[in-house]
């Protein structure tokens, strides 16, 4: 069996472009036909954040694209929309995204999530 590479400390390096950012999670329950926010929490993480490669903005409707997006690099699981999870917010350089897309590398401890501009 292949060791899967530990490269989780490249994520976390200043030298290597990590920086911090903030995390808003939120929880929430239907109501009335709404959801309704019942759980809201901020805290910070550490991840590698740059524009998304020509490659990567391929995932995205053109029109999605123009919004203006970044990649992270992070071993914080960020979360979409999914159950009572409602999409994490990430506030970098003064500026809010929603992230839309993560892709989990669970095997080497980290995802790589996409977010948009808000």
């Amino acid at each position: 069996m292949a060791l899967s590479p530990d490269v989780t400390e490249l994520l976390v390096d200043p030298d290597l472009g990590a920086q911090e950012y903030t995390v808003r999670r939120r929880k929430g329950k239907w109501q009335g036909g709404r959801m309704e926010v019942v759980e809201d929490a901020t805290f910070t993480a550490i991840g590698v954040i740059q524009p998304p490669s020509s490659e990567e903005l391929q995932f995205f409707p053109e029109g999605e694209r123009r919004k203006g997006m970044v990649a992270i690099y992070t071993q914080t699981m960020l979360h979409l929309t999914e159950g009572e999870d409602i999409a994490d917010d990430v506030t970098w350089h003064g500026e809010a995204y929603k992230i839309i897309r993560v892709d989990r590398w669970d095997d080497y401890g980290y995802c790589v999530a996409y977010a948009q501009k808000r």
